[in-house]
């Protein structure tokens, strides 16, 4: 894992000053920038771009939507790679302690991936995930996640990964917010730092 020392020290310091508030819940655009950097066997290095929307389903669930377009690289060799997935998330809000408010959530999703590389999960086609963790809110403006995702491929149960993570999300104020988000898949042992723009119309 390359990054993460940098990633964890990175979120330190952006957490220790302030305090936080949920992204679950919420109506949002978002448009980030994702580097792959790891492998197992090959060294593998990477960048996509990253369009999502999120929108609340009822009081208690969102859907999130998302698309990633960009290129890994193994051994000098770039190849494509595009995704679009859609998830429902169920939250279950406002578990409070002393000091921090939790957000547990646990969702499941199905999507399409087109990899050129079959580095992700070894071939193209129709996808599904199983996810879940927490926020922790510290105020109205900053929250840390942390959470897991266990995905495949429809046509083959073999071809699964399983992905760890954490990230802060800051909302600058009511409409615009920052997120910065780590994860690491365990298959091929690579590592994911993104940044997005976080954009809430109501």
């Amino acid at each position: 894992m390359k990054i993460i020392s940098q990633v964890t020290v990175l979120l330190l310091c952006l957490s220790s000053p302030l305090y936080g508030k949920s992204r679950l819940g919420e109506y949002f655009l978002g448009f980030g920038i994702f580097r792959a950097d790891g492998g197992d066997f090959v060294d593998v290095k990477g960048d996509s771009l990253n369009l999502s929307a999120n929108s609340p389903a009822s009081d208690s669930a969102d859907f999130a939507l998302s698309f990633n377009y960009g290129n890994l690289e193994d051994n000098a060799t770039e190849h494509s790679l595009w995704s679009l997935n859609l998830n429902y998330v169920m939250h279950f809000n406002d578990i409070h302690t002393s000091a921090f408010m939790f957000n547990p959530y646990a969702g499941i999703g199905l999507g399409f991936m087109n990899d050129a590389s079959d580095m992700i999960l070894g071939d193209d086609g129709l996808t599904w995930a199983l996810q879940g963790g927490s926020e922790v809110a510290f105020t109205d403006t900053l929250s840390m996640d942390f959470g897991g995702s266990f995905f495949g491929l429809w046509k083959d149960f073999a071809h699964t990964d399983f992905s760890v993570g954490f990230g802060v999300t800051w909302w600058i104020n009511e409409v615009h917010g920052v997120a910065i988000d780590y994860d690491y898949t365990f298959n091929h042992e690579i590592d994911y730092l993104s940044l997005n723009y976080l954009y809430s119309w109501r």
